[in-house]
């Protein structure tokens, strides 16, 4: 039998309360607000990996990306084994501070994880707006290899553009 004292019952129906108001702000749109809701969570779950995913959703879609990059690169630092974590720490990275950061994250990333196509996709990007058109284009030919899929993706994104006028992706 799971015994629970009435105060940390108390306490799991509140963050269930604002965890669920948080989702409904999220819903509407009001990314401030679920945001808020967040901030009033029990530290237990606050530290939730559920929780942080979502919470690094919230600010990535309010665009606040140096809060964004300080809790991907927590999350990176406690689940090395998940290379999204590193590809979100990277994007964020490289709005808030530079896209030589986003690059070294990622490099670094991709010793770890050398079989990750996004990873490599994204270095092929960095790559593409620094005008390392060699590089992109082994690194997004090496991304498609690992994941056909995203082959459609390269003919589409912004920031393989320069690749695209140089015809190195057909």
């Amino acid at each position: 039998m799971i015994r629970f004292s009435v105060s940390r019952l108390n306490q799991l129906r509140e963050d269930f309360k604002r965890a669920e108001c948080a989702v409904g702000y999220a819903n509407l749109g009001m990314v401030s607000d679920a945001l808020e809701e967040l901030e009033h969570l029990s530290p237990a779950m606050s530290a939730d990996g559920g929780v942080m995913e979502f919470k690094l959703r919230l600010l990535e879609r309010g665009q606040r990306w140096s809060e964004a990059a300080t809790l991907a690169a927590k999350l990176a630092a406690s689940h090395p084994s998940e290379a999204r974590w590193f590809v979100a720490w990277a994007f964020a990275k490289r709005r808030s501070d530079s896209l030589e950061t986003a690059s070294k994250i990622l490099s670094e990333a991709a010793s770890l994880h050398p079989k990750d196509p996004l990873i490599q996709f994204n270095l092929g990007c960095y790559a593409a707006q620094r005008g390392d058109l060699n590089a992109a284009h082994t690194y997004v030919r090496k991304a498609i290899e690992l994941d056909h899929g995203l082959e459609k993706m390269a003919h589409e994104d912004p920031d393989l553009e320069p690749l695209r006028q140089a015809h190195l992706i057909d």
